[in-house]
């Protein structure tokens, strides 16, 4: 192969950042050395990785996108190897960029960022959040190492741990008279507005739980972010299915919620560790995935389900 790994590094850059100004900027070089690694690769590999448009930057073809999934798997094999030789008590150092599903990020990722900054304080996280699609998105295409997120919905060419179940329970004013129950059922909320987080995956699963079970539920409001959903609840403006429980039960507003299980909790979805299949992930990916198998053995994180 003719074209350097380094080269390969930098058409990967422009993919991700979608420009040649971007990823000379990200890499620190000239956008003429950017320039000559895509003519490089395009010329020895015989395809058309990108669609050069003045206005809007670079845009990846079809045969871009699946070369650039090959080249990341590469350039994810090679530095583990790199990594390995230098053996195990090479300190961590340089950047990680974790990928977390927005609902449950606040709740976990902090907590495994700083035990593994302790241990690692060389160590460099940088958090990305987003909905389910869009941080695999960032996954495939090179942009994050790895993935805090539900297995709902999750990509096949990943590989997925699961670290632990997270049941849905139901989200309600501590003044509803269905908080006075131990465990609720679907057909208790059929007369209560369903305050539905609006994130693709999110709501297909709330309302797959009514369809599962032949209930219809209560006129749907949707919202937009996780704790929207919790402030209104705790107003009294109608009842939520969530499947994480923040350490606190007051929401923005000042006012609390109440949580109580479900009873039809089946399906529940998992939430995993997810990374690209086909190479070895890096020792710094390796040492986010053990901080967070540490933090979901402690009680703080057994606190986040309610139900399980």
């Amino acid at each position: 192969m003719k074209t350097s790994l380094r080269q390969l590094g930098y058409v990967v850059s422009a993919a991700r950042h979608g420009s040649i100004s971007g990823a000379a900027q990200a890499e620190n070089i000239s956008t003429s050395s950017i320039l000559a690694a895509i003519d490089a690769f395009e010329e020895e590999f015989g395809i058309q990785v990108f669609v050069r448009q003045r206005s809007k930057g670079l845009s990846t073809t079809a045969a871009g996108h699946r070369a650039m999934a090959r080249t990341i798997r590469l350039l994810d094999e090679t530095a583990a190897f790199s990594e390995e030789l230098r053996g195990s008590d090479t300190r961590l150092e340089r950047e990680l960029h974790v990928g977390a599903f927005t609902s449950i990020s606040p709740s976990i990722a902090p907590q495994v960022i700083r035990d593994l900054r302790v241990a690692h304080p060389g160590l460099t996280v940088h958090l990305n959040e987003g909905d389910i699609m869009s941080i695999q998105n960032r996954l495939r295409d090179g942009r994050v190492d790895v993935l805090l997120t539900y297995d709902a919905g999750l990509y096949e060419d990943f590989v997925a741990e699961p670290l632990v179940k997270a049941p849905p329970h139901v989200v309600l004013a501590a003044t509803d008279p269905l908080a006075a129950k131990d465990v609720i059922s679907l057909r208790d909320l059929t007369n209560h507005p369903l305050l539905l987080l609006n994130l693709p995956q999110s709501r297909n699963y709330v309302l797959s739980l009514f369809e599962r079970h032949a209930v219809s539920p209560g006129p749907i409001q949707r919202l937009e972010s996780f704790e929207m959903v919790r402030s209104a609840a705790a107003a009294g403006l109608g009842v939520a299915l969530l499947n994480i429980r923040p350490p606190s039960d007051v929401t923005y507003s000042g006012l609390k919620v109440v949580c109580r299980p479900l009873a039809e909790s089946d399906p529940s979805p998992s939430i995993v560790l997810a990374t690209r299949s086909g190479g070895r992930i890096s020792r710094r990916s390796q040492a986010f995935v053990e901080s967070c198998r540490a933090f979901f053995a402690t009680p703080a994180a057994q606190a986040l389900f309610v139900g399980s």
